[in-house]
């Protein structure tokens, strides 16, 4: 919703996902992927929200910090407020219609553009890349 009032700069696209997945926290690595944001600009903007207590660190593991958005901040409660009420206007005028029958309405539905002109990762999925299991050539992967 964010990206929709505010542009796609890159601290607007990193605040409307966060805003999208509250419950989650992230390492700076799926941000970048997940935003659509170079690496290196979220390490500053990351930096920069932390400074201004708008972002938390939440945990580490291994080299992987994990950061979300900090709820006790004013700030965010205020965007997160914005961010729902403009949900409910969309539910209240009908732009969420019953879920489509078939497989073909389904996709033909999350290929239509939002009102407003863009679409957030509310109207899809967030992409998950899986990563193929290495094999040694000529080798076998039972183990022996």
């Amino acid at each position: 919703m964010f990206t929709d009032i505010f542009g796609n700069a890159p601290r607007v696209k990193l605040l409307d996902f966060l805003a999208d997945h509250v419950d989650f926290d992230y390492t700076i690595s799926q941000m970048a992927e997940f935003a659509e944001i170079a690496r290196p600009t979220v390490y500053k903007l990351v930096a920069e929200l932390q400074n201004q207590g708008m972002l938390t660190f939440t945990r580490q593991v291994g080299d992987s910090r994990f950061y979300r958005l900090n709820l006790d901040n004013l700030r965010i409660i205020s965007m997160l407020q914005v961010d729902f009420e403009g949900v409910n206007r969309e539910l209240a005028s009908g732009t969420y219609d019953e879920p489509p029958e078939s497989r073909e309405e389904a996709t033909k539905a999350l290929s239509q553009p939002r009102p407003g002109g863009s679409r957030s990762l509310r109207s899809g999925t967030v992409p998950v890349r899986t990563h193929l299991r290495r094999t040694t050539k000529g080798r076998s992967r039972r183990p022996r």
